[in-house]
């Protein structure tokens, strides 16, 4: 109730509205932990993989996907707050945005198993409906899920143009075993300075060098989604009336507030945890690194227990970490996903610790 609270005081009965910083915020923990966007959509990499090796121009083919991701995202979140709405439960195959946007970003195989996601099914040659709607954790879900592969191809299309790259290597970069401290590396080999942040606040995006354009912060306009709605009753501007020139109108940001998800520490007031990630360090700690590995951890090992007390991880087995959880504040790491989550990101505090040392 209290996400759904949000998403109606973000968008209200008239659309979305372009004042969210959702986005922002979400952005930032994909630039930190890339592994994040599997977690919150399985199958994205793969698909991300599948598109940019297969089309001729990977930047036009990325820049497709986030506005086809974009529209799915709208699609969850109309569903989960109208459902009662027969706009909403129904896609036309001949509407502008579905022709225009969705059809040519994504494969035919994805196209259809996102929108199953959603409970549309194919009723005829020229329409999709919901039958049945999907539970609201389900459609919350899947919204933020599309919400994060569209960040991904932003992220991606932002470090092309500035690093000219391969979108594709790129990709490998965050994604391999290195994480986002192969990428971090990625950026120092090629000369690109960056400005470590001084805490671990969630607030602070550690890729400061490459900031978003002013053109995408900005408020503007937008109208409600003309995805769903026949010819007749379309607005007089959006993706309904897409004529094969995309992006030629102004589209505001449709970010749902997804903070709900990530529940607060008590007593803390910083922005909340995703996954299991570590807690940052508080406000009147100035200097990195946040947290550190123990010399139990050898290379390629995973950590079982955090000290928050020593801000020290702890592979199974170590003495050290048994005293720690006797007399010191910490968490077990349950779980292959979070224990990875855990030692990227204290690797990447480890790694901008020593390049801002004195030298």
């Amino acid at each position: 109730q209290e996400y759904r609270r949000s998403l109606e005081r973000e968008f209200g009965p008239a659309g979305p509205c372009a004042g969210s910083t959702a986005a922002e915020q979400l952005r930032q923990r994909l630039w930190r932990e890339p592994a994040l966007l599997g977690a919150l959509q399985e199958d994205a990499l793969a698909l991300l993989v599948r598109r940019l090796r297969n089309h001729p121009d990977p930047g036009l083919a990325l820049r497709g996907l986030a506005g086809a991701f974009q529209q799915l995202e709208l699609a969850a979140i109309n569903l989960y707050l109208f459902p009662w709405r027969r706009e909403f439960s129904t896609i036309q195959t001949f509407s502008g945005a579905y022709v225009h946007l969705l059809r040519p970003a994504l494969p035919e195989a994805d196209l259809v198993q996102s929108l199953g996601r959603l409970g549309y099914q194919q009723q005829d040659q020229h329409r999709l409906a919901v039958t049945r709607v999907p539970p609201g954790p389900t459609l919350i879900a899947a919204a933020v899920g599309f919400l994060a592969c569209r960040l991904e191809c932003e992220i991606l299309v932002e470090l092309a143009l500035r690093l000219h790259r391969p979108h594709i290597e790129l990709l490998e970069a965050r994604h391999g075993a290195g994480g986002a401290t192969g990428c971090l590396e990625l950026l120092q080999d090629l000369g690109i300075e960056h400005r470590a942040a001084s805490d671990c606040s969630d607030g602070v995006d550690l890729y400061q060098e490459v900031p978003d354009s002013p053109e995408d912060t900005e408020g503007k306009a937008t109208a409600p989604p003309a995805l769903w709605r026949d010819p007749q009753d379309a607005p007089t501007r959006g993706w309904g009336h897409c004529d094969g020139t995309l992006g030629s109108e102004p589209m505001g940001s449709a970010d749902p507030d997804i903070s709900h998800l990530f529940p607060e520490q008590e007593g803390t007031g910083r922005s909340p945890q995703v996954l299991g990630e570590p807690q940052g360090s508080p406000q009147d700690t100035p200097e990195l690194p946040c947290y550190q590995l123990h010399s139990c951890l050898r290379r390629g090992m995973l950590p079982s227990y955090c000290c928050s007390t020593c801000r020290e991880l702890h592979a199974v087995g170590c003495a050290v970490g048994r005293a720690c959880r006797s007399r010191h504040r910490g968490q077990e790491l349950r779980g292959e996903r979070q224990q990875r989550l855990w030692l990227q990101r204290t690797e990447l505090d480890m790694l901008l610790a020593q390049g801002s040392a004195p030298r």
